[in-house]
Order: structure tokens, then C-alpha cells, then sequence
């Protein structure tokens, strides 16, 4: 396929599998001088923050895989729990512990007493009124995400989202907002979401990826207060952040034709899409869901799973009608056997899909086993479909 003209690459979460199985779809793309031409990056968690890596620095590939792989082998955890417990944002989460989270603690508590009250034949109605004012009166100023925040400017310092340093290259990292239930945008053009509007104020890049890869079982939610701009009206907003996964972990939704910026803050005409998904496929089976964590964990991933679907019909659908000229779908989970023109050494399914999706360290065989994964499919699905891309 000749004359592709925008495109725009999506990055999906996933954790640290991700991070790596993007890092071997940008080697293919950037062998086939494919990277250079895309002008928007869409990113969603471990995809925001092999995003952020390549957009701002402007170093060679070679030094930005090099940085991907050493951040890759030392994770993030230990680095999370070091600025938890041993920096000066220790002080501060202790403080917000012993604020917000006690009133949040007791705002429980009342709200269980008003449902335990049906039972002497009390009305609930005003203690569990009083119990929701109690439960957030107070902002979560620091936690083990702003500990989390604080560890990734070791990587982008004190970039700021309009500071791209690849040129022609438009930037979103995703987020999700879940007082609204609604998308949160952190782009290098414009900041913020359709219900709330715009912020003026710059954004550091760190605040973005860790806003965009707070896991909600692992990490807390952002919880801000940012001043928006919306159709001439100002105001100022409490905004829960949470992982963008949790509305969109493909990254996809932004690069939607016919949107407008009316009703978001950032919207962009694209031609082609390529989408690099880190999702594992169908499961076998062979798990039973017994447990409370279990059930927990399958029906998120059965939501994620579900999401997924409905992107990829919309990417037919677009294509179908004319709207964008085509996509590329390199996807971790796909299934080798359908995959016609497979290279014999392809990396398969079976040895990559179960990695977990965390940011624990990990060892190099497993970089490069998810990196050569994401490499080949993505140089084997342009030989099949695009070969003129």
C-alpha cells in the first residue's frame, strides 16, 4: 500500500509486556523508515512509557532501545517502594494517611453502620449522607503514585508534554477519569477531557505516565485539582486519574475520525493506523476463577478482552467505509497458526502471552523473547498486507 499519508500509532497497556513487545513493533517500524512518518503517538500505560522514552529524547533508536532495555531490567517496583519509604515524598504520604485516608476510613465505617442500621429498624438515610461528605472532603495529595511520579522524572526529568523532541510528532498519553467515567488526555497540544475542558497550565511528562500507569489494583488513583477551560468558561475541578486502560487500553479512540474539538480536547485526522497490542488472546481455559483475587482478576481482564473486540470492529469499520485508507494490528496474542507468512523462527505465542502485567524487573532472555515477538509479527504483517507502507 503506496501513499498511506498521516499515521498514527497506538501503544496499548499492559504493563511491562508491553513496554517490551512495543519495543520490538518500533525496531520494525523504524527498520522499514516507517517510525519517522508517524505524527501522532497514542499511548496507554506500559505503552506510555516506551512512548514518552522515544518522544522526548531525540537520541538515535540504538541509544533509545539501550534506555528501554536498561529500564526494562531494573522494573519499577523497588524504585516505588524506595520513594515511598526513603524520600521526601515519605513525609507527605504519611501526612495524607493520617488526613484524608483516616476521615476516608471512618466515612466507611458510617456508611456500614447506616446499612447495619436497617436492622434495628433505623433509617439509614442521613448517617450514610453524612458518611459520603466524610469520606473524600480531603484531597490525596501524595501516595504511592506521586512516590511513582516522583521515580519516573528519573527518566524524563522535568519534561514538560509540549517539550516533543521528534519532529512533526504529536503526543497523547492516556488516562482515565473516573468521577466523570470519561477519557483523560494528556497531549502535547492540548490537556484535559470533554466534560471538563482544557488546562492551561504545563503538565510534566511524569505526571502524565504515571497518571496514564496507575494499575487501580496496585496503584492509587491521581487525585487533582487542575483550573480548565471550556467554551469560554473557566473553572477549577477535582479529577480523579486513573490507568487510561480502564476506558481505553488500546489507545485508539482519539485518532477516531469526524470528532471534533468541541467535544474533545484532542482530536486528529489520521489516513492509516497502526495499533500494537500487548493483550494475551482468548484463555484457555484451564484457570478456574475460584478465589476473590481470581474472579477479580478474570473479569477485569474479561472486560479489557471485550474492549478489545469493539476497537477492532471499529478498525474494520473505518477502513470498510473509506474513513481511514487501512491499519496494521500486530497483537501479542495472535494466534500463530493463522498467521500465513509466519517466519520459522517466529517467537511463539505460547513462550511470551503469560507474562504478567506488572512492573517488576525482567531479565533480558524475557526482553528479547517479547521484543522479537513484536518485531516479526509487525515486519510479517506489513509483508502480508502493506508492503508499500
Amino acid at each position: 500500500m503506496s501513499g498511506a499519508g498521516k499515521i498514527g500509532l497506538c501503544l496499548s497497556g499492559g504493563g511491562s509486556r508491553a513496554t517490551a513487545f512495543h519495543l520490538g513493533c518500533l525496531r520494525a517500524l523504524h527498520d522499514r523508515g516507517i517510525l519517522q512518518r508517524v505524527s501522532v503517538l497514542s499511548s496507554v500505560s506500559g505503552g506510555s512509557i516506551v512512548a514518552a522514552l522515544y518522544a522526548y529524547n531525540n537520541e538515535s533508536f540504538e541509544q533509545f532501545e539501550q534506555r528501554v532495555v536498561g529500564v526494562l531490567r531494573k522494573g519499577f517496583v523497588w524504585g516505588i517502594a524506595r520513594e515511598t519509604l526513603f524520600s521526601p515524598e515519605t513525609p507527605k504520604i504519611l501526612a495524607t494517611l493520617l488526613t484524608a485516608g483516616l476521615l476516608a476510613h471512618i466515612g466507611i465505617l458510617l456508611s456500614w453502620g447506616a446499612r447495619l442500621s436497617v436492622l434495628f429498624g433505623v433509617s439509614p438515610g442521613a448517617v450514610d449522607r453524612f458518611s459520603k461528605r466524610v469520606q473524600a472532603p480531603l484531597r490525596r495529595r501524595a501516595s504511592r503514585s506521586t512516590a511513582f511520579e516522583r521515580h519516573l522524572r528519573r527518566h524524563y526529568g522535568d519534561a514538560i508534554l509540549a517539550d516533543v523532541k521528534r519532529p512533526a510528532l504529536d503526543v497523547v498519553i492516556n488516562a482515565a477519569e473516573l468521577r466523570t467515567g470519561t477519557a483523560f488526555r494528556f497531549g502535547s497540544k492540548a490537556v484535559g477531557s470533554w466534560r471538563f475542558g482544557t488546562i492551561d497550565a504545563p503538565v510534566k511528562v511524569s505526571k502524565a505516565v504515571a497518571a496514564s500507569a496507575a494499575y487501580p489494583l496496585l496503584l492509587p488513583a491521581f487525585d487533582e485539582t487542575y483550573r480548565f477551560a471550556r467554551r469560554g468558561v473557566e473553572c477549577e475541578e477535582r479529577v480523579i486519574l486513573t490507568d487510561g486502560g480502564v476506558y481505553d487500553n488500546l489507545g485508539i479512540t482519539c485518532l477516531v475520525p469526524g470528532r471534533t474539538a468541541e467535544h474533545s480536547a484532542n482530536t486528529f485526522d489520521v489516513d492509516f493506523i497502526i495499533c500494537c497490542d500487548a493483550g494475551q488472546g482468548q484463555p484457555t481455559g484451564a484457570d478456574i476463577p475460584y478465589t476473590w483475587a481470581s474472579r477479580l482478576k478474570a473479569s477485569f481482564a474479561t472486560t479489557h478482552r471485550r474492549t478489545h473486540s469493539m476497537s477492532y470492529n471499529l478498525l474494520h469499520r473505518l477502513a470498510a467505509s473509506g474513513d481511514i485508507r487501512g491499519f496494521l494490528l500486530p497483537y501479542l496474542g495472535q494466534l500463530d497458526h493463522k498467521l500465513p507468512n509466519a517466519p520459522a523462527d517466529l517467537v511463539s505465542r505460547e513462550a511470551v502471552f503469560n507474562y504478567p502485567t506488572d512492573f517488576n524487573p525482567m531479565n533480558t532472555d524475557t526482553i528479547d523473547l517479547l521484543s522479537r515477538r513484536g518485531e516479526q509479527l509487525t515486519h510479517a504483517l506489513i509483508g502480508l498486507y502493506h508492503p508499500g507502507l
